[in-house]
């Protein structure tokens, strides 16, 4: 006789693990207790649960499991200010995350799809193709097992979570959403919504689904490029949704949330780095008075793209300044490692090694 497959209670609400068998006719505060095990204090094992009955406890055993993905592979960068993480989901899909370690500041970077469909030309993800939504239990999951090997390495807690990893955010709001909503629940991870940041190529209509949606975060658009003749040859979407388009969804989004947009602008050597383009883009910014992130490029085995050097970077950032409410320059932390921004992907990996 086959056994009765056990209920995953990693990715549910309090209230929706009341609606498992062992805990539906028990007070709602057990619910409640297992949970705070579970997101605020990062348990994955029932037996650590101490609070509760040793009775329930066993039971919990028996018929429920809180398994994290199973992680192939950790590898930190150079000084150890980026770690990649590499996770094998139960169909066997390949997905990574990375922890980026800045001084005395930690960042986690999620992935929200396995691959991507959009087909961004400087995008390792995209080399990948279409892959498929992740749920929000794969979401959530990257978080708590990022923040495992944190305690582990004797970091301290995270400050920012963006979701700017593997595939598309707004692509997949049915997921993302409940998982935000778990990572912001103060009762779990508490993650504030200032400290969370979605990241798009420009999905107007869901851009209008996230403004009327009941989370709040930050939200980070990829323009990467200032004219339609430049953005259609980098980034196929905005032959659907030109970036005029976007730009008014962004302002509904800022209208709706009151919380400040950004430009994503990754820097590409002769393509979109021009005094030109620098001076429309910080126009574009002054319209919406957000914030440029000036990302220069980080090269990969699927692109034929160069970064601009460092003068040639500063005079572009110098001059979109002179318009701009604000302009930063990221550069990424986990080039080594293929982590950094624009990076992921698990196209060219080797056979995996054991986590360590």
């Amino acid at each position: 006789m086959q056994s009765e497959a056990k209920t995953c209670l990693l990715g549910l609400t309090a209230e929706e693990m009341r609606q498992a068998a062992p805990l539906r006719s028990l007070p709602a505060y057990r619910a409640r207790q297992i949970y705070h095990w579970i997101y605020a204090r990062g348990v994955s094992d029932f037996a650590e649960m101490t609070d509760l009955p040793l009775e329930l406890r066993a039971t919990l055993e028996q018929t429920c499991t809180l398994s994290l993905h199973q992680v192939e592979a950790i590898t930190p960068g150079e000084r150890r200010e980026a770690y990649k993480f590499l996770f094998r989901l139960e169909d066997s899909r390949l997905i990574e995350s990375v922890l980026i370690n800045a001084g005395d500041r930690r960042t986690i970077c999620v992935s929200s799809q396995a691959g991507c469909a959009y087909g961004c030309t400087f995008c390792a993800t995209a080399a990948m193709g279409p892959g498929r939504n992740l749920s929000a239990k794969e979401i959530v999951s990257q978080v708590l097992a990022v923040r495992q090997q944190m305690r582990a390495e004797g970091f301290g807690e995270t400050h920012n979570i963006v979701f700017m990893g593997m595939g598309e955010p707004l692509a997949n709001l049915r997921n993302l959403i409940p998982a935000v909503e778990l990572l912001q629940a103060d009762e779990g991870l508490g993650v504030g919504n200032r400290r969370i940041t979605v990241s798009t190529v420009g999905l107007a209509p869901q851009i209008r689904e996230l403004a009327e949606s009941p989370i709040k975060v930050r939200l980070a658009f990829s323009l990467n490029a200032t004219t339609d003749e430049v953005r259609d040859r980098l980034m196929p979407i905005n032959q659907r949704y030109p970036f005029a388009t976007v730009l008014e969804e962004l302002k509904y989004f800022q209208e709706r949330k009151r919380m400040r947009v950004s430009f994503e602008y990754v820097l590409l050597r002769d393509v979109n780095d021009s005094d030109d383009d620098a001076m429309r883009l910080g126009r574009y910014a002054r319209e919406l008075d957000c914030k440029i992130n000036a990302i220069v490029y980080n090269p990969h085995p699927a692109s034929p793209f160069l970064p601009p050097g460092p003068e040639r970077v500063a005079q572009f950032v110098e001059a979109a300044s002179r318009i701009a409410p604000s302009v930063t320059v990221r550069y990424s932390k986990g080039q080594d490692i293929l982590a950094a921004c624009g990076q992921l992907s698990t196209k060219w990996l080797d056979a995996p090694t054991a986590a360590g």
